[in-house]
């Protein structure tokens, strides 16, 4: 919210206090409610309050209206997407795509994934959404990353699936399977070409069933 909302906001938090014959907050509360809100519109808070109110006998605090906010759209995957991408880092042969949340997440479920899969799942789960939430409310964009696996045919289509996809970067990929680049020293356009093929070849393998990200 701007400063220029804080009086229309005062107005909603009143009005759904008093509708409930509830005093307003002290000032003190109402100072860690602008800063708990800060970084959604009153057009959210707004809407987020009137659910509230549809759906609770209570006075609202600020982490009724946060947990109604709209979920963020920033590419970055829901818990259980996330857990099935982890999965594939069970196996040191195969390269993983993932992100950073879920990289670390999986780093705290895994010391009990080979005994209680179940309670793997549900630790990675919690460590998942916390830290995505930290990570949104930070305002820290999602960052994909590669966990390299040992089987090299494997790593690269992996890496070219998330090319193609939008999760590395080319040039970030390059470092990862050297054949798709030509050496920086001398330009060879037959080296090229075989190149360019040779991540056509794997684009290609990638996108068939079943060897999809």
């Amino acid at each position: 919210m701007q400063h220029t909302d804080k009086a229309e906001f005062v107005q909603l938090l009143n009005l759904c206090y008093a509708t409930l014959l509830k005093p307003l907050p002290p000032v003190e509360g109402l100072q860690l409610w602008l800063t708990v809100l800060e970084p959604y519109s009153i057009e959210q808070v707004r809407a987020a309050l009137s659910q509230h109110m549809r759906e609770s006998k209570f006075p609202p605090v600020p982490a009724d209206v946060v947990t109604r906010m709209p979920k963020q759209s920033d590419d970055r995957p829901d818990a259980n997407e996330a857990w099935a991408i982890a999965l594939r880092g069970r196996d040191e042969r195969d390269t993983v795509v993932w992100t950073q949340e879920c990289a670390e997440a999986f780093s705290i479920a895994a010391s009990v994934l080979d005994d209680d899969e179940t309670g793997a799942r549900m630790a990675f789960k919690a460590a998942y959404e916390r830290l995505v939430e930290r990570a949104r409310a930070d305002g820290r964009p999602v960052q994909w990353i590669a966990s390299l696996g040992h089987d090299a045919a494997q790593r690269e289509v992996v890496v070219i699936e998330a090319v193609r996809v939008g999760r590395l970067q080319l040039e970030h990929a390059k470092a990862f399977v050297p054949a798709l680049s030509a050496p920086d020293s001398a330009y060879d356009p037959n080296i090229a070409q075989q190149n360019l093929a040779r991540m056509r070849e794997i684009t290609a393998a990638a996108s068939k069933p079943g060897e999809q990200l």
